[in-house]
């Protein structure tokens, strides 16, 4: 029987999973942050979470479901534990899942933050990652498209703000070293759909 192949392309499949771990992120972030490292016990649909992971993706009709779906994914993927409580359970992160969420923590500590006044220079993260690294590789475009850069080339994805602490936490977790590269730039030719996809104003 022939084995089916993956339908799209490579930025569609980046795209889906970048929407599909957004949630995810959202989940495993609530659960850390809100809750804490000292009592990581709770329920799944606890109000102070459902609002923190809204907060995070958007209004949905849909969330509480959402999030239970989503608990029940990391739970089979031992992120995350269940337990059997008096009143009925709770599930709590694992060593690995908290792990990850450490990371994550660590992620949106450097996400790059949007100036009240654009300096007029854009920030241009360029990378050369081998083939046989292409699980990381595929984190990377992830990671960027989840924060916002946008691609204007095949390895090379465009920011109007200062992002030199997300280059460095990109560069150590995914040991990266000099494949990838930080440019500061006066300009972008023909930057007229960056600056409309950013809200920036166009050159006069």
């Amino acid at each position: 029987m022939k084995k089916k192949g993956r339908t799209g392309s490579i930025e569609e499949r980046v795209s889906h999973r970048a929407k599909r771990n957004q949630i995810r992120n959202a989940v495993l972030l609530s659960a850390y942050l809100t809750v804490g490292v000292g009592l990581i016990v709770m329920a799944p649909n606890a109000v102070k979470l459902l609002k923190y992971v809204e907060k995070v993706i958007g209004p949905s009709p849909r969330l509480k479901r959402r999030v239970s779906q989503k608990y029940s994914e990391l739970i089979a993927q031992e992120i995350f534990r269940r337990i059997a409580t008096q009143d009925g359970s709770r599930i709590e992160l694992t060593d690995r899942g908290m792990k990850i969420a450490e990371e994550l923590s660590q992620r949106e500590e450097v996400r790059p933050k949007m100036q009240k006044r654009w300096d007029q220079k854009w920030r241009i993260i360029m990378f050369d990652v081998w083939e046989r690294r292409r699980k990381v590789r595929d984190e990377l475009r992830e990671t960027l498209k989840e924060i916002g850069f946008v691609k204007v080339q095949d390895s090379a994805w465009a920011y109007p703000y200062p992002c030199e602490k997300l280059l460095v936490f990109l560069r150590t977790h995914l040991k990266l070293g000099h494949g990838i590269l930080y440019v500061v730039a006066d300009e972008i030719e023909h930057d007229e759909k960056l600056r409309q996809h950013f809200k920036l104003p166009l050159q006069q």
